[in-house]
């Protein structure tokens, strides 16, 4: 794709991307001679329009849509503060769970002390297992990282919600009418579409979130301990059934010192061994024979384990979260439907639709005629798939030089190939070379359920990424014209609400008169 090489040039933020998804699906109701008029007014500069850098064209054409659309500025400023306010329900909520448990664990009636166990396991213990395991997960490969942090989970909440409005579905189908039917199935597409461009994103913007929620959670325990520390008399007590030796104890408080040990060290920041052996808990002989400073020595240790172990791990995991979520948006490539379509809108050459008038013949390729892209001519090879019916129908040949023209490359790096019996997936799966695939429908026969498998075979074969398109033939409406690329409005909006459909980001219909 073009620019993919300078996508580090142009760095985008995600409140820009928010608003260049906001521009774009309030452009979606447009049709393409309003939306060309519209961004022939926005002047962005020849020289960025021939860079090539979608992302800085991108970017530049944003700002001036924003500029000249205040709405799409609300809506996206109305998308960030969506975000926001629910990441401060999440540190809200977060600090007041963390409050609760640990006021609740740290309950004292004053006939037995507070289990240091109890609270160490839950508030230390488990915090700094977690914290390990993240730090492995982000260790590991970026394609690991991503299934092992998210993978099941992600999974599960995808098959919850795919079963969810499965169900949904065959429910209101009986009493929704058809085209009610099919805004919903729209819908549906442009759910799945977002989640597979901004997916990454979304995964680890849910990431920070659950990170700071997580963050304040522990400033929570921290609070309930320190207030109850310090507003009352607290004693701290360890116990166990099993045959634990005070020493042993010893030498774990000491290893998960090591942090603070530094600057607190026994007897400070964590109890001696003195002290580990007068706060043990036996219940048959009941807390009359120990001291008070051994029972209170526990509270600094607890403490600086929430903090080391709880507060610390969690601001290192957001600031992680931050660098994904940016690195998530660098690697955006702007190479899906959507910006192919605006980058078409935008290229001053671009022929138009629905008013070009291309004479047939090889030779105009050859001679230049038709503003051939000199950078296009070094692209990889097109494959434009078609049914044996249609070939015997049209001069393929015809159709090779107009596809030729249109996408601005030599005739000889468009190739035909036909199939037979819908698969268009086996026609293809003899190509080791890497391609880019087109497949030719006639715009009037409707997209069945056959073609949707027919288009998904095929996209399963291919990298996800990888751009696919769909070409409709329109009917011959002038004497000698061999292959029309104009598609009637109603057909051309049928296909349209098939492409939405299937929710394929790297689908697009390559010539709708809408």
């Amino acid at each position: 794709m073009s620019g993919k090489g300078k996508r580090n040039a142009t760095r985008w933020s995600l409140d820009q991307l928010v608003g260049y998804e906001c521009a774009l699906a309030k452009d979606e109701s447009e049709d393409w001679q309003s939306l060309k008029a519209q961004d022939a007014e926005t002047h962005l500069e020849e020289g960025l329009l021939l860079s090539g850098d979608r992302r800085a064209i991108a970017a530049g054409w944003l700002k001036l849509r924003l500029e000249a659309s205040p709405e799409i500025k609300l809506a996206s400023d109305s998308v960030m503060q969506s975000l926001k306010a629910a990441g401060q329900l999440l540190g809200a909520g977060g600090l007041l769970l963390g409050l609760a448990s640990a006021t609740a664990a740290l309950a004292y009636t004053g006939e037995a002390p507070i289990n240091v166990s109890a609270f160490f396991s839950l508030f230390v213990l488990l915090q700094a297992v977690l914290a390990v395991v993240l730090l492995l997960v982000f260790a590991a490969p970026r394609s690991w990282r991503e299934r092992l942090a998210f993978g099941p989970l992600f999974r599960a909440t995808r098959w919850i919600l795919e079963s969810i409005f499965s169900k949904l579905q065959a429910l209101s189908a009986r009493f929704l009418s058809g085209q009610q039917r099919q805004d919903a199935a729209e819908w549906a597409g442009a759910a799945r579409r977002s989640l597979a461009l901004h997916g990454s994103v979304a995964k680890w913007l849910a990431f920070t979130k659950i990170q700071a929620a997580a963050l304040c959670f522990n400033f929570g325990v921290l609070a309930a301990l320190l207030v109850s520390v310090v507003f009352s008399d607290r004693a701290f007590g360890w116990q166990t059934t099993l045959e634990t030796e005070s020493e042993s104890v010893g030498q774990l408080v000491e290893v998960v010192s090591l942090p603070w040990a530094w600057a607190y060290g026994e007897g400070e920041g964590y109890p001696s061994l003195q002290q580990i052996e007068g706060s043990r808990i036996v219940l048959k002989e009941g807390t009359r024979g120990l001291e008070s400073v051994d029972l209170a020595a526990w509270w600094r240790f607890l403490a600086l384990g929430v903090l080391s172990y709880g507060v610390l791990p969690r601001l290192i995991f957001y600031f992680l979260g931050k660098w994904q979520i940016r690195a998530s948006l660098a690697r955006y490539d702007f190479g899906n439907a959507s910006a192919e379509r605006l980058m078409q809108r935008l290229r001053p050459e671009g022929p138009r639709f629905d008013a070009e008038r291309v004479e047939q013949g090889a030779e105009q390729i050859a001679s230049g005629v038709g503003g051939v892209d000199l950078q296009a001519t070094t692209r990889q090879r097109v494959l434009c798939l078609c049914s044996r019916e249609l070939g015997e129908s049209f001069d393929l040949e015809a159709l090779r030089t107009r596809l030729a023209q249109r996408w601005g490359v030599r005739q000889e790096s468009v190739e035909v190939k036909t199939y037979e019996n819908g698969r268009i997936a086996a026609a293809a799966a003899d190509l080791s070379e890497e391609r880019q695939f087109v497949i030719v429908f006639e715009s009037w026969m409707p997209p069945i359920r056959e073609i949707e498998r027919q288009v998904r075979e095929l996209r399963a074969q291919m990298d996800e990424r990888n751009l696919l398109k769909i070409v409709l033939l329109g009917i011959p409406d002038s004497a000698g014209e061999a292959i029309s690329l104009r598609p009637e409005k109603q057909y051309a909006e049928a296909w349209h609400s098939f492409v939405q459909r299937l929710g394929d980001p790297y689908l697009i219909l390559d010539n709708p008169a809408l």
